[in-house]
C-alpha cells in the first residue's frame, strides 16, 4: 500500500465513533449512520461516515428563482487517510419524485477528520426529503504523523438581497505549501440541525502558515444562521501538487 506523502508537525483532530454494518459497503446517511464501508480496498473498515445533512427550500422572490441549499458532511474515524470517496445526494419532492441530485467525489479525507460537501440548486421547487449515501474507495497510509488544518474566528454575517457571508482564519500544521483547497462552510439552526451551506476555493496556505478565507451563498437566507462550521479539504489539484 503506498504512502501519502504529506508531512505534519503535529495532531490536530477529534476521534469521532461509528457503528457498523459489514454486509453492506455503502454509507447510508443521516444523523445516526446506518451503514459503513467494508470492502477488499478498505483496510479501515467502518472509518467513513455520512455525519450530518440537511436543506433549506426557498421559493421564488423578487431577487431570484427558487433555490435549495444543502450541506453534508463527511467524515474519517481511521488512521489512514481515505481516498476516491464518491458521494450522491438526492433531493425529492412529497411524491418521492426527484428534485435535484449530485454525484460528488472527495479525493481525500485526512484521518480522524471531516470534510463537507455544500451548494444551491437553481430552479428546485417542492424540496421535502434528502438522501445522502457514499462509496468509500481506498485506504493509504501517511508517511509522518497525522495532522489537519485548524480553522477559528468563524463568523456568517447577513448581507443584502438575502446573501450571507462567512469568514474564517485557517492554519495549516503541514510542512508543505498546499494549493487549491476547497473551503465548505455548513450552517446550522439553534437546534444543531444542518440546514444548508455554500463552498469556495482557498488558493493556497503556505507551509506551517495561516490564511483567511471568505465564502458567500446567495440562497436566501434573510438572517445569519445560529452556527456556522467552516471544512477545509484537499482537492485533486492539491494533490497533483
Amino acid at each position: 500500500m503506498a504512502a501519502f506523502a504529506l508531512s505534519s508537525c503535529g495532531s490536530a483532530a477529534e476521534k469521532t465513533t461509528t457503528q457498523g454494518d459489514p454486509s453492506s459497503s455503502v454509507v447510508a446517511g443521516g444523523a445516526t449512520p446506518t451503514a459503513t464501508a467494508s470492502t477488499e480496498e478498505a483496510s479501515s473498515p467502518d472509518a467513513v461516515t455520512v455525519e450530518d445533512y440537511g436543506f433549506t427550500q426557498f421559493p421564488k422572490s423578487d431577487f431570484g428563482p427558487p433555490v435549495v441549499t444543502y450541506g453534508v458532511i463527511i467524515s474519517n474515524s481511521g488512521q489512514q487517510i481515505a481516498t476516491d470517496v464518491r458521494v450522491q445526494i438526492g433531493i425529492e419532492d412529497a411524491s418521492g419524485t426527484v428534485v435535484d441530485s449530485r454525484d460528488e467525489f472527495i479525493p481525500a479525507i485526512l484521518p480522524n477528520t471531516a470534510v463537507a460537501l455544500a451548494g444551491a440548486n437553481i430552479e428546485a421547487t417542492g424540496a421535502k426529503k434528502m438522501t445522502v449515501q457514499a462509496l468509500p474507495g481506498t485506504y493509504e497510509d501517511l508517511e509522518e504523523e497525522s495532522a489537519n488544518f485548524e480553522v477559528s474566528k468563524v463568523k456568517t454575517r447577513a448581507q443584502e438581497f438575502g446573501s450571507l457571508k462567512t469568514t474564517a482564519a485557517v492554519a495549516s500544521p503541514f510542512t508543505k505549501d498546499l494549493k487549491d483547497l476547497q473551503a465548505v462552510a455548513i450552517y446550522k439552526d439553534a437546534k444543531g440541525k444542518v440546514v444548508g451551506g455554500d463552498f469556495t476555493f482557498l488558493n493556497f496556505i503556505p507551509a506551517k502558515g495561516k490564511a483567511t478565507v471568505s465564502i458567500e451563498s446567495y440562497a436566501g437566507f434573510k438572517k445569519a444562521p445560529a452556527k456556522t462550521e467552516v471544512y477545509i479539504a484537499l482537492t485533486s489539484l492539491t494533490l497533483l501538487e
